[in-house]
C-alpha cells in the first residue's frame, strides 16, 4: 500500500478547524498559527485537491457542497488524533485507581501476594483487590478488571496477554528418595510409588511424561490431593509422596537450597501456558499495563532462580 497522499494531512486538520469555527483568523489562533499560515495550508490542500473547499467574502466563510463531506472526513481524523494524543499522555500519567484482579488458586499465594506487594509499593496511588479463584472466571460477568488463566477465553470482547508458561517437574525430598529400594529410573517405577496430586491437570489421576518421541501415561497412586501447590508442596516437603511442581511460581528457593530434587529430570510433563485476561475496552488502560509488567517482573526473576528463562511474547 503506497503512503505518499496527494495532500498534507495537517492542512486537512487546519480546514476543518476553520469549518468549525467559520472563520480563518479564530482558526489560527486556536491552532497557534499565524493567519496567513492558516490560509496558506488550505490554499495548498485545495490546490492539490484540485477543488474549492470555501468560498470566502468580506463577512463569512461558507463550506462548498464537496468541502462539507471532505469536512466528515477531517472530523474522523482529528478525533482519531485526539485519541492518539489522549492514549499518549495517559500512559505518561501514575497508575491510579482500584484494580480487581481474579488470580486462580494454582498460581499460589506467594506468586499473588509478591506481585501483589511490589505493585502496591510502585503505584501509591493504586488500590488493589485480588481473590483467589479455584474456577475460570470472566472478567466482566463476575466483576473484574483482570483475570488470570490457563489459556485466553473464546470472547472477542477480551484481550488475552500471555504471562508465561508452567512448567512442571516431577519432584521429592531428599528424604523420600532415600527410602526408596532402587532407584527411579523409569516413569512405570512411579505406578507403584505415593502420589501427591494438585489436581492441575485435566486428569487428576492421570500423568503424562515425554521424552523426545517416548509417551508415557501413568496412573499414580494418590495419597493425597488438594487443589493448591503450596499444600502439595508441603506434604512433599514431609517426605509423604513424589508430586509434579512448577519451578517459576512455587519452587525455585526448594530447589536451590536441595529441600527438593528432581524426579526423572529427563522426562518433561505437560505445559500450561497461563494469560492476563482484560475487558477490550480497558487495553489503553495503564493501570492495568502496570499490573502486567510487573506480574512478568515477578514471575521472571522466579524463573531466573530455578535455572530458566522463558520470556512471554507480546500481547495479541
Amino acid at each position: 500500500m503506497g503512503h505518499n497522499l496527494p495532500f498534507a494531512i495537517d492542512a486537512l486538520l487546519v480546514f476543518a478547524k476553520v469549518v468549525e469555527c467559520r472563520s480563518l483568523s479564530k482558526a489560527a489562533s486556536l491552532l497557534g498559527m499565524p493567519k496567513s499560515t492558516a490560509s496558506r495550508k488550505i490554499s495548498k490542500l485545495e490546490s492539490d485537491l484540485g477543488i474549492r473547499l470555501l468560498r470566502k467574502n468580506t463577512h463569512q466563510i461558507t463550506v462548498t457542497d464537496l468541502g462539507e463531506k471532505i469536512y466528515g472526513h477531517a472530523l474522523t481524523i482529528l478525533a482519531e488524533a485526539n485519541d492518539v494524543r489522549a492514549l499518549v499522555e495517559g500512559s505518561q500519567q501514575e497508575p491510579q485507581g482500584v484494580l480487581r484482579a481474579a488470580i486462580p488458586v494454582f498460581v499460589g499465594i506467594d506468586f499473588a501476594s509478591r506481585v501483589g506487594a511490589t505493585f502496591l509499593q510502585r503505584y501509591p496511588k493504586s488500590r488493589l483487590e485480588i481473590r483467589l479463584v479455584d474456577n475460570m472466571v470472566h472478567p466482566v460477568k463476575d466483576g473484574f478488571d483482570v483475570v488470570f488463566g490457563a489459556g485466553p477465553l473464546q470472547d472477542s470482547t477480551l484481550i488475552a496477554r500471555k504471562l508465561f508458561t508452567l512448567e512442571c517437574f516431577l519432584c521429592a525430598a531428599p528424604d523420600f528418595i532415600r527410602t526408596l529400594p532402587e532407584p527411579l529410573t523409569t516413569p512405570t517405577q512411579l505406578n507403584t510409588l505415593p502420589f501427591i496430586d494438585s489436581g492441575f491437570y485435566e486428569e487428576p489421576r492421570k500423568l503424562h511424561l515425554a521424552r523426545g518421541k517416548k509417551h508415557y501415561q501413568l496412573s499414580p497412586l494418590v495419597r493425597a490431593r488438594a487443589n493448591n501447590f503450596q499444600i502439595s508442596k508441603q506434604y512433599i516437603l514431609q517426605g509423604l509422596g513424589i508430586g509434579a511442581m512448577p519451578k517459576q511460581i512455587i519452587c525455585s528457593g526448594e530447589l536451590q537450597e536441595g529441600s527438593l530434587v528432581p524426579v526423572l529430570p529427563d522426562w518433561s510433563l505437560e505445559t500450561v501456558d497461563v494469560y492476563m485476561i482484560h475487558p477490550f475496552q480497558l487495553s489503553f488502560s495503564n493501570l492495568i499495563s502496570a499490573f502486567y509488567e510487573t506480574a512478568v517482573e515477578i514471575i521472571t526473576q522466579n524463573t531466573e532462580r530455578s535455572g530458566t528463562l522463558d520470556t512471554p511474547p507480546a500481547p495479541h
